[in-house]
């Protein structure tokens, strides 16, 4: 079972505020075996992913980092919103912070978006739709669904998405 976004929950405080936090926890993943008890979309088997930074073949900076399944089946781009440049509220239920053993609440979950890569940077999406959501205490993972969000937004896109 993957956690939906049902209608009348109370959305989570949109987590721009706190930029460098948010990321650095990302960051205090790497490296880490991350389990996700229902799998992902599409891979319900797949439970067991380490988090790394994106490293471009030209040494630069990248704000992009790679989940990768442990047995090397599966890889995705992901990077975090607070990097984008329009506020992303996430819904946080009971069930996910049941799931993800979130005892401390929500505050000490970070997520992540999934990044579809193109060939022109000006293509590039992120899907609003399908977060990732890691807790960094219990190194547990889930997919969010959230059906009234954008499957494919823009990462470049200036204007926020309607959320």
């Amino acid at each position: 079972m993957l956690l939906n976004n049902f209608p009348g929950t109370a959305p989570r405080k949109a987590m721009n505020d706190e930029v460098i936090s948010g990321v650095a926890e990302a960051a205090s993943l790497m490296g880490k075996e991350i389990y996700f008890p229902e799998g992902l979309l599409g891979f319900p088997d797949e439970h067991r992913f380490i988090l790394s930074r994106f490293h471009p073949r030209d040494g630069s900076q990248s704000p992009f980092f790679v989940l990768d399944s442990v047995n090397g089946a599966l890889s995705f781009p992901l990077i975090h919103p607070d990097l984008l440049s329009w506020k992303f509220p996430l819904p946080v239920l009971p069930e996910l912070l049941d799931c993800l053993q979130a005892v401390n609440g929500a505050d000490q979950l970070v997520p992540l978006l999934i990044v579809t890569m193109r060939d022109s940077v000006d293509d590039i999406t992120v899907n609003l739709q399908g977060p990732l959501v890691l807790n960094p205490i219990s190194l547990r993972g889930a997919q969010m669904v959230i059906e009234n969000f954008p499957l494919c937004q823009p990462l470049l896109s200036s204007s926020a998405p309607d959320l």
